[in-house]
């Protein structure tokens, strides 16, 4: 199976014409374009055509993550329909990406403190599968495949994740992050075997086991103990995870799209460079 190797952009990696040189140099495949506050309000047409160019001449492709900010399943009407409104002028203007767009991905990250009780909890979940509803119907008017990304949230735990997919797969698809996956089920847990990373591949086990057919994109980073907090995003093969076993694992889902979401070069948290990233670029395809 072809798997697309991207990595991601933000608002912080100016000028975009400077960044997309450097990617390109780096043979990957595509970027996912984070539309984070201003964007994408903040890019006059000029600049978005001018970005458009870049992508046709070098040969890459575009994915989208919509803007963390943005309230899009809450229970409250007033704050999912701002955040809907938010979110369809950003899909407008991913659509105008095409034929270089590959997906849209988005989270769901609303915490309602009454959800854990039994009698509020149905309409809690029945309001916020509309939204996703609502989502997905956006995304497809756009003619943009939706993804879904995993939180700070165990498997067994993501009831509104699951629900969703389960209503609208095909139409929404799935987003594994694997830094997210494990940290989870750390909190959740608060296991004893940090250090050596030893249930991390069964974290992400109990995912692909169940969303592993409706799988699109995977965030991909190393993660390892730093202290008593457990550090993600870090750097590929500096970290505890058994890369051999997650690429292996990642074979057999659906999975199309690899980004490679690393932030941190160290465990010290020395930031990201492009020798750095080339090196991870040249590890994935050596897995893959």
């Amino acid at each position: 199976m072809q798997i697309l190797l991207g990595a991601p952009v933000w608002y912080g990696n100016r000028p975009f014409s400077e960044t997309l040189r450097k990617l390109q140099q780096l043979d990957l495949d595509y970027i996912e374009f984070s539309l984070d506050y201003p964007l994408p309000d903040s890019m006059s047409n000029t600049e978005r055509e001018e970005l458009l160019r870049l992508l046709e001449d070098y040969g890459i492709r575009i994915g989208f993550h919509s803007p963390l900010d943005t309230p899009v399943a809450h229970p409250r009407d007033d704050l999912a329909e701002a955040g809907l409104r938010i979110v369809r002028s950003c899909m407008a203007f991913s659509a105008t990406f095409h034929p270089r767009t590959l997906y849209y991905n988005f989270h769901l990250p609303v915490k309602i403190p009454t959800y854990k009780l039994e009698d509020v909890r149905p309409q809690i979940q029945q309001r916020m599968l509309a939204c996703c509803e609502a989502l997905t119907q956006a995304a497809m008017a756009f003619s943009l495949t939706g993804c879904v990304e995993n939180e700070l949230t165990t498997c067994e735990r993501s009831e509104l994740l699951h629900d969703a997919l389960s209503h609208f797969y095909p139409r929404l698809q799935f987003t594994l992050d694997i830094g997210h996956a494990i940290k989870a089920e750390v909190y959740h847990t608060k296991t004893k075997e940090l250090k050596s990373g030893e249930h991390f591949i069964d974290y992400l086990t109990r995912w692909v086991d169940r969303c592993g057919q409706k799988l699109l994109v995977t965030h991909v980073h190393d993660c390892a103990c730093v202290g008593s907090v457990l550090q993600d995003h870090l750097s590929l093969g500096r970290g505890t995870l058994d890369l051999e076993r997650v690429f292996k694992l990642l074979k057999s889902t659906s999975c199309r799209y690899l980004l490679i979401e690393t932030f941190w070069k160290s465990r010290k948290k020395e930031a990201m460079d492009y020798d750095e990233l080339k090196r991870n670029v040249e590890l994935v395809r050596s897995y893959w």
